[in-house]
């Protein structure tokens, strides 16, 4: 199933499509799009580990990243640190002790935006799979550009001539900041608008979220 969150447009995102339950042989799955950009993400666990990997008060998270071209890069270990801590912090791993949980991610299309919707991606996925989480989480992504303009969910085409990016992940509960990611010059006023668009922004991703597992839902009742 295919579900299509339209009025994401309103706040200048691209369309974002997500199809649940992709892969058969993981607990949880998801291919997301946003706009032009594809990721696809599984979740396995909570499975039996190896006591040296085991931890007597929560699960040990592991996240690997595939890119889609290439050997693994010093970015990419850098992108599995940043969503390997994201997720921790809204799992519930002490629920699931001496146990492990492994999320993989995979790239298929990259126009812009690609470690948001990866974020975003894992979320889904680890809703499928049945994972208790404290809350859900989500990414928006903007850039700066050279007129000091804030563009939200920025495209390929923009970032090449953006000054600043930054990718800022809010959770559910209260749009806590719980992880910020930025490059290049920007102000600190520049900063703050743009925290706080993303922060209104992000609702609508929550809405979408919350789309995908109603429908889901339906479909398993």
């Amino acid at each position: 199933m295919e579900v299509e969150n339209t009025d994401l447009k309103d706040f200048k995102l691209r369309p974002m499509k997500c199809e649940c339950n992709f892969l058969s042989k993981s607990d949880g799955s998801a291919i997301l799009s946003q706009g032009q950009t594809v990721a696809l993400v599984s979740v396995n666990g909570p499975l039996d580990i190896k006591m040296t990997s085991q931890s007597i008060e929560k699960a040990t998270l592991e996240v690997l990243f595939t890119s889609k071209v290439g050997k693994p890069s010093v970015a990419d270990r850098y992108k599995e640190h940043v969503i390997r801590q994201t997720c921790e912090s809204a799992i519930l791993g002490s629920l699931y002790p001496r146990t492990g949980i492994t999320v993989t991610i995979q790239e298929l299309e990259d126009y812009g935006g690609f470690t948001v919707c990866s974020i975003n991606c894992a979320c889904l996925a680890l809703l499928n799979a049945g994972v208790a989480m404290r809350h859900t989480f989500a990414g928006v992504a903007c850039a700066v550009d050279e007129q000091g303009n804030i563009q939200l969910d920025p495209d390929a085409a923009q970032l090449e001539t953006a000054r600043a990016t930054m990718n800022f992940v809010f959770d559910s509960r209260e749009k806590r900041l719980i992880t910020s990611l930025t490059n290049g010059s920007f102000s600190e006023d520049a900063y703050k608008e743009a925290l706080e668009r993303c922060r209104s922004a992000s609702q609508l991703v929550f809405d979408f979220y919350k789309d995908i597992v109603s429908k889901y839902s339906y479909v398993i009742g």
